[in-house]
């Protein structure tokens, strides 16, 4: 029987999300597209040759594409998708580490609906 966990795409993004170079890149250019030195200047600890490596790896995974006229990177629709969700567990992980401290975190944004909310929404369980 063939393994049914090896054909779930939370596997692949699981072991692409830990490399954290490609998190840290994609991040920055979700913010803003941003030329190779920007780029490596927000990238702390990792050689020149190692940021060319990750660049021309997210490259050929149809993350990030070179903007030749402007000298600067963007992301893809595909690497727009990933940086959110890597800006979203961002959040959420400070939020975690705020509140396993004691602290109150101030990460917690509510949506607006939530603000002046004068009743609490009532959860139940199904099953």
């Amino acid at each position: 029987m063939m393994n049914q966990e090896a054909n779930h795409g939370i596997t692949y993004s699981l072991s692409f999300l830990r490399n954290a170079d490609y998190s840290k890149v994609l991040f920055w250019l979700g913010i803003k597209p941003l030329d190779f030195d920007d780029l490596h200047e927000l990238l702390t600890n990792i050689s020149d040759n190692q940021s060319i490596t990750i660049i021309e790896e997210l490259q050929t995974e149809y993350l990030i594409s070179p903007i030749k006229e402007a000298g600067c990177f963007v992301l893809t629709t595909g690497g727009q998708e990933i940086a959110r969700l890597i800006m979203s567990l961002g959040v959420w992980g400070r939020q975690q580490m705020d509140e396993n401290g004691g602290n109150n975190s101030v990460q917690v944004v509510l949506p607006r609906f939530f603000h002046g909310a004068k009743r609490t929404i009532k959860v139940s369980k199904h099953g």
